[in-house]
């Protein structure tokens, strides 16, 4: 079973009603997904379902039980960068997850290398942790890392992105380092 619109649409219906579950109210699509993932054994069909449940989770604003299935997806796949990105993304907005989560990030962006796909991407992640936890050094180390890497070509990945720039907060980044990442966009 592949996570499809059809599925997304129904658990988009399955939100109401709600239901009590870790004796809070939820919506009924949590547990009507926890009921797909028990009877599924792919791998790949059980992570895709991870993805919808932490989606559901961040709009009850379950904030821990997400962070619970961010952690789930990285035991699952240790070797993925994307399940690192995610855990890292998930921590980085939270108070007691700065630290870890820059140590998330900077292991997606090895994985990453290692792999030879989404350098950029996880880099741009990178760049996005450090902004989120107020760490000028590691965005700085980013921006320098995707300058360097912006010659280069790779059918896995993305193009250098604006959004990594764009607001800083006053002296966040090196004017010249940003003026040379923003002259490759």
């Amino acid at each position: 079973m592949m996570v499809t619109r059809e599925l997304r649409a129904r658990i988009r219906s399955q939100r109401e009603p709600t239901v009590e579950l870790y004796g809070k109210q939820v919506p009924g699509s949590i547990p009507f997904i926890r009921e797909l993932l028990a009877a599924t054994d792919d791998d790949e069909d059980r992570d895709a379902l991870l993805v919808e449940l932490a989606g559901e989770y961040l709009r009850a604003d379950l904030d821990d039980e997400h962070l619970l299935v961010q952690r789930e997806r990285v035991a699952n796949h240790p070797n993925a960068a994307v399940t690192w990105l995610g855990l890292s993304h998930t921590l980085s907005m939270r108070a007691d997850g700065v630290e870890e989560a820059k140590c998330a990030v900077a292991k997606a962006v090895e994985i990453s290398r290692n792999c030879g796909t989404l350098i950029r991407y996880s880099l741009q992640c990178q760049a996005d942790v450090a902004r989120k936890t107020s760490d000028p050094v590691l965005f700085e180390q980013a921006l320098r890392e995707l300058i360097v890497d912006a010659p280069n070509s790779r059918e896995d990945d993305t193009g250098l992105d604006s959004r990594v720039v764009t607001d800083l907060p006053d002296g966040f980044c090196e004017p010249q380092l940003e003026a040379k990442y923003r002259s490759l966009l």
